[in-house]
């Protein structure tokens, strides 16, 4: 008798997890908006940020809007995501990502 390959738990999860991410990086429905607030890069303000925000270099990014954005690896908000900065919250992105605000 054959043995069904299975995968395990938490490789599911963390499928799961990548699935959701991605549907909130591609606009899983709904009206467009800008977030309300600032987003701060380098001490530079982005009032009412919307989109896709690329940047050269690393980044100090203050998410002072009202939703979280992601750290995503690759050019123009393509590629993983590799953080999320909750509202209020400071984060370091890496040299070569960019900032998705949904």
């Amino acid at each position: 008798m054959r043995r069904r390959a299975t995968t395990p738990l938490s490789t599911r999860g963390t499928l799961g997890t990548l699935a959701a991410a991605a549907a909130l990086v591609l606009g899983a429905g709904g009206a467009a908006h800008a977030s309300s607030g600032d987003l701060v890069i380098n001490g530079r303000a982005i009032h009412e940020p919307s989109g896709c925000i690329a940047h050269n270099g690393p980044a100090a990014v203050a998410n002072h809007t009202d939703n979280p954005v992601f750290i995503t690896s690759g050019r123009w908000c393509s590629g993983a995501i590799i953080g999320v900065i909750h509202p209020g919250d400071t984060r370091f992105a890496p040299f070569t990502s960019n900032i998705y605000v949904p």
